[in-house]
């Protein structure tokens, strides 16, 4: 196991996310009560595997207040507050991390779009890098935190501040549906705007979830239809990851319009999908993780879902009975 993996396993077992509380569906139209002829369901992570909403997030102060306090966790943590007080004198350091770590990204997503990115992602490891080489100026020295060489200290940084600012769970029942779909011999993937620590993150809530039966995120998914925005630095809608993914359904052979892409988000997910020729899944079990923007009622989901059990029995790998082939 890597480093970074033992130290996300650690700190979870340390802190195991708490269940998320009282949840409020979002009544979100469909076209469809079921739909036949699907051979892979791909889905979005955020707000749709996993509920990440907080109450600390209910509005904008006291979302701010929240992701400032999961700075000042990691400055205590990694003991970077002496070396960030010498960078700004005067300034709370929880502060002045802040601004760097949202400066440099989006400076990086600025430098993106001039090589005609239009939707650009960054390595958020390479953000927490950039911290390390500053605060090394000041003093700071990386080895003796213990956790490799820098490269792998700013992945433990970055999935620290994220298992703090995020963190979240499974949405209950997530495991039981995925595994049902299976059992029909459909495909599951996912296409997600996501970074190195997604991949793990939904490992261990897999393991707790499943209580041990699942072991790694990949005995639910098919690891060639796996697709997160981190790896070629280019985020949803943009079309670049679907479509790598529909090379690789050319490949197995199934169709675009056989395909259910599963998302939370009528703009990052199901419109894409759409505009893509696949057949879409809108999630809407908890309506603070359910975004609908400026597109409702233009935008209308296949099928719309909420509960997490409801959606296996409402996707069929066979033809809708009394078609004629």
């Amino acid at each position: 196991m890597s480093i970074v993996a033992e130290f996300a396993k650690e700190l979870h077992e340390k802190e195991p996310p708490q269940p998320a509380g009282q949840v409020s569906p979002l009544d979100y139209p469909s076209k469809e009560e079921k739909l036949f002829d699907i051979r892979a369901v791909i889905f979005d992570v955020y707000g749709t595997l996993i509920n990440y909403w907080r109450p600390g997030f209910t509005d904008k102060e006291t979302k701010n207040r929240s992701l400032l306090e999961a700075f000042k966790k990691t400055v205590s943590y990694f003991d970077a507050g002496p070396y960030l007080e010498k960078m700004n004198s005067g300034h709370p350091v929880e502060i002045t991390v802040r601004d760097l770590y949202h400066g440099l990204i989006a400076l990086k997503h600025e430098q993106g779009k001039e090589k005609g990115v239009e939707y650009p992602e960054v390595k958020i490891e390479n953000i927490w890098m950039i911290i390390i080489m500053m605060l090394k100026r000041y003093g700071y020295i990386p080895e003796e935190r213990g956790l490799g060489n820098e490269r792998q200290l700013a992945k433990c940084m970055a999935y620290y501040y994220n298992f703090h600012a995020i963190g979240g769970g499974l949405f209950p029942r997530v495991t039981e549906c995925l595994q049902s779909l299976k059992r029909q011999n459909i495909i599951l993937g996912i296409l997600s705007n996501a970074q190195f620590y997604t991949p793990i993150d939904l490992t261990l809530l897999f393991r707790d979830q499943s209580q041990g039966e699942i072991d790694d995120y990949l005995e639910l998914f098919d690891d060639d239809l796996c697709f997160f925005s981190y790896t070629d630095g280019i985020a949803k809608p943009g079309g670049h990851m679907f479509r790598k993914l529909f090379d690789v359904l050319y490949e197995y052979h199934v169709l675009p319009s056989q395909t259910v892409f599963a998302g939370n988000d009528l703009l990052l997910d199901i419109h894409p999908a759409q505009e893509a020729g696949m057949r879409t899944a809108f999630f809407t079990g908890d309506s603070n993780c359910a975004f609908v923007h400026d597109l409702g009622g233009r935008i209308v989901p296949d099928i719309s879902f909420s509960p997490w059990d409801g959606l296996s029995s409402r996707i069929s790998f066979h033809d809708k009975p009394g078609n004629v082939q």
